[in-house]
C-alpha cells in the first residue's frame, strides 16, 4: 500500500473511447443502454425491489456503442434486486500480460470515472492475499486495463459512491486454480463478513483474421452465435470442467474465461444458480461479419 498517500487511478477506457469522458454524456449514454429496445432490457432499472439474491454475473467489456446494452441487462437486475452492497470483487481480462495468474493492485486506491472516484477495499485484498499465497499485487496489470473500468459507471449510476472494489485480472487459469481462489475468496467474505457480489467482465468470442482466429468461412453470424452457446450452456448449468474442456478444444478467444471459471466456483460454493439474460454479437449491430466479437449478460443468484 502507499500509507496514507492516496493514488488515484485516472479513467484509461474513457480516454481511449470505451465510453464517453463527459459526464452528461456518459449518463446518457448509461441510459440509452437501459432503453435500448432491441438490444438492452427497454427500460432504466425500477424502483420496485425483486427478491433474488445476487451473487454475481457475466458483463461483457467492449466499447459502450457495442456491449453497454447488453451489460445493461444485469445491471438493471443488480438494481432491482439488490438495492445497497459494500464490495464488488471485479475479476476482469488480463490484456496486458503483466503480472500473475492472478492479479490484483493495492497501489491504486481510487479509480476514478467522470462520474466520480470509487474506493478499493484494502482490508479485503489484503486478507485475502494472506488466504490466497499466489495472488500478485502488480500496479503495471491494472495501469492500462479496461476490462474493469468499464463496469465502474454502471455501478455508479446503480449506487453512487456507495460501494468498494477488489480489482482482479485473471489470465489463463486450470479448474484447481479457479476452485483455489473461489474458495479463498469465500472464506474472506465469510471472514469479514462482506456484504460482495462477484462480476465477471469478459466478451466471448472473437472471430476475424484481426484477432488471428477464424474459424468460419461462410455463415459466420450463426456460427459464431452457436460456438458461443456451447461456452455459455456450460456456465448456465455451472459445469467449470467442461467449460475450460471448450476453451482448451476450440483454442478459444474468451477473453475472460480465467475471471468466468472463478465466478463460476464461487457461484457454487453458495450452491448458486445460473441464467442467460442476453446475448448478441458484434455483427448483430453492424452487419459486418469481418470482425465479430460475442456478448453475454449472465446472472448468478439465488
Amino acid at each position: 500500500m502507499n500509507g496514507d498517500r492516496d493514488t488515484v487511478r485516472e479513467p484509461q477506457a474513457a480516454a481511449w473511447g470505451f465510453y464517453p469522458f463527459n459526464k452528461g454524456q456518459l449518463i446518457k449514454e448509461l441510459e440509452r443502454a437501459f432503453t435500448n429496445t432491441r438490444f438492452g432490457p427497454g427500460a432504466l432499472p425500477s424502483k420496485k425491489q425483486g427478491e433474488l439474491t445476487i451473487i454475481g454475473g457475466v458483463v461483457p467489456h467492449a466499447g459502450y456503442s457495442y456491449s453497454a446494452s447488453c451489460a445493461a441487462w444485469f445491471y438493471k437486475e443488480l438494481a432491482e434486486n439488490k438495492p445497497a452492497i459494500e464490495t464488488v470483487i471485479l475479476l476482469g481480462t488480463n490484456h496486458t500480460g503483466f503480472g500473475k495468474t492472478i492479479t490484483t493492485s493495492t497501489y491504486y486506491t481510487t479509480w476514478a470515472t467522470p462520474l466520480g472516484g470509487v474506493n478499493i477495499d484494502a482490508e479485503f485484498i489484503n486478507k485475502l492475499k494472506k488466504e490466497y499465497l499466489p495472488l500478485d499485487d502488480d500496479a503495471l496489470a491494472h495501469t492500462r486495463e479496461h476490462s474493469l473500468e468499464v463496469q465502474l459507471p454502471f455501478l455508479q449510476y446503480v449506487y453512487g459512491d456507495r460501494f468498494r472494489i477488489v480489482p482482479i485480472v485473471v489470465k489463463d487459469l486450470i479448474y484447481q486454480e479457479a476452485r483455489d481462489f473461489a474458495e479463498a475468496l469465500k472464506r474472506v467474505v465469510d471472514d469479514l463478513k462482506r456484504d460482495v457480489i462477484v462480476i465477471a467482465s469478459s466478451d466471448f468470442t472473437h472471430h476475424g483474421s484481426i484477432y488471428g482466429y477464424v474459424l468460419f468461412n461462410s455463415n459466420i453470424s450463426q456460427n459464431v452465435r452457436e460456438l458461443d452457446r456451447k461456452f455459455i450452456d456450460a456456465i448456465i448449468e455451472l459445469d467449470t470442467r467442461r467449460f475450460l474442456k471448450l476453451i482448451e478444444e476450440y483454442n478459444a478467444t474468451v477473453c475472460g474465461f480465467g475471471a468466468i471459471a472463478i465466478a463460476m466456483e464461487y457461484t457454487k460454493l453458495l450452491n448458486g444458480k445460473a441464467k442467460l439474460l442476453k446475448y448478441y454479437h458484434s455483427a448483430d449491430v453492424t452487419e459486418d461479419e469481418d470482425v465479430v466479437v460475442g456478448y453475454a449478460s449472465i446472472l448468478f443468484y439465488k
